[in-house]
């Protein structure tokens, strides 16, 4: 259940400040045009309104970037003892990340470092929610590898769909052509693929 007592206590036990701090830091070097992959303020904010739907308590993440995304999910998670998994292969970018995440003092976010493909094999169990924001050629792999693994009721959150249409027109068509899915294309930031398992 949402806000339980555990949950809040857990959630006030945490550096709010810390945690602003950190988000408040990259969507300022976002906007002056960090040269890292970042999602933009709006679509973590429609991302968080979709994990606050779903309550996901088990979420994997492929592109962690510097972090922001992960901090922004695992910052929701929070309010019902759920877990991220981040995985990126980039040295400075998980590096950077890293000090971000211990900066906003989250405890429920699990990175990895490597290849995506590789660490699938060695991750156990389901998952509630995927976030897809990597390496766009790998896109249909990451879906073919993990559409079994995803629980029903699950969803896919694909990102860059507008920006990169053309790398991933054979991903989408692919998703949105599967039997087990029921996909949506969101006009946010730079386009979101949202593909939820029956």
């Amino acid at each position: 259940m949402k806000n339980t007592y555990t949950s809040l206590l857990s959630y006030q036990s945490m550096n709010k400040n810390a945690i602003a701090e950190v988000k408040e830091t990259i969507e300022k070097n976002i906007a002056e045009g960090n040269p890292y992959w970042n999602i933009s303020p709006e679509t973590a904010q429609y991302i968080i309104s979709l994990l606050n739907t779903a309550e996901p308590k088990r979420v994997l993440e492929i592109g962690t970037s510097i972090g922001y995304s992960a901090i922004c999910i695992g910052e929701a998670l929070v309010a019902w003892d759920g877990t991220l998994i981040t995985i990126e292969s980039h040295d400075e970018r998980f590096a950077l990340a890293q000090k971000n995440i211990e900066d906003s003092t989250l405890e429920n976010i699990i990175q990895v470092k490597g290849h995506a493909p590789e660490i699938f094999l060695n991750i156990e169990g389901t998952f509630d929610l995927c976030f897809f924001d990597a390496t766009k050629y790998e896109h249909l792999s990451y879906f073919n590898a993990l559409k079994e693994r995803l629980n029903p009721g699950g969803i896919i959150i694909t990102d860059n769909m507008i920006s990169h249409n053309k790398e991933l027109a054979e991903y989408k068509k692919t998703v949105e052509d599967d039997p087990q899915f029921e996909s949506k294309l969101v006009d946010v930031g730079t386009g979101l693929l949202v593909s939820r398992k029956l």
